[in-house]
């Protein structure tokens, strides 16, 4: 169809990407890619094994509760595997989608902000959620703390805003389809 639509019958140097990956690409090229990793320490396979080295050290704290209780029996190691991929996956939308919560756990606010940014209380039996955030930011090293999604994007858009042309790296034009809906920061970086 794209060949047919310019008349020549051909179709040459396209290039396609997943949202994610073309949003990290614009990221490098805005910000300039000695300021930002080619990949980040919070992507979901990263944290999937930083999860697995920090759970056995926060299961005897209290607000542990809930996920030693789930590891308990887990002989082969199994569901602790298990557990550290759904958590990565968890913390890699949370990124993506909502990204003000990360925002206020790792400033101490153990709280849920909904649409109208108003915010509650993280529930008790929730709590965890906001301390283990704020252990993973603990032992990602320093020098790569800022390079979450989140802290990534806001830099990216105060950047773009102060732009006089497009970056050479980023195409001239980008074309979306066959996406029923796009996370805020998509949304906004395009």
């Amino acid at each position: 169809a794209m060949a047919a639509d310019e008349g020549c019958g051909i179709s040459a140097a396209t290039d396609f990407q997943l949202p994610a990956r073309f949003l990290w690409r614009a990221y490098r090229a805005v910000l300039g890619e000695a300021q930002t990793p080619y990949e980040s320490a919070y992507d979901k396979e990263r944290l999937t094994w930083r999860l697995l080295k920090l759970l056995p050290c926060l299961l005897e704290d209290e607000r542990f509760a809930p996920l030693k209780q789930f590891l308990a029996d887990d002989d082969d190691l199994r569901k602790r595997y298990q557990l550290a991929c759904y958590l990565a996956d968890l913390y890699d939308q949370y990124q993506v989608y909502r990204a003000d919560w990360l925002e206020d756990w790792i400033c101490g606010s153990d709280q849920l902000r909904d649409a109208g940014d108003k915010p509650a209380a993280l529930p008790p039996q929730q709590a965890w959620q906001a301390q283990l955030w704020r252990q993973i930011q603990a032992d990602v090293p320093e020098q790569q703390r800022g390079f979450s999604r989140s802290g990534l994007h806001r830099r990216f858009l105060r950047a773009a805003q102060a732009l006089r042309q497009r970056p050479e790296s980023l195409p001239r034009r980008v074309i979306v389809f066959g996406i029923s809906s796009l996370p805020e920061q998509a949304l906004e970086a395009l």
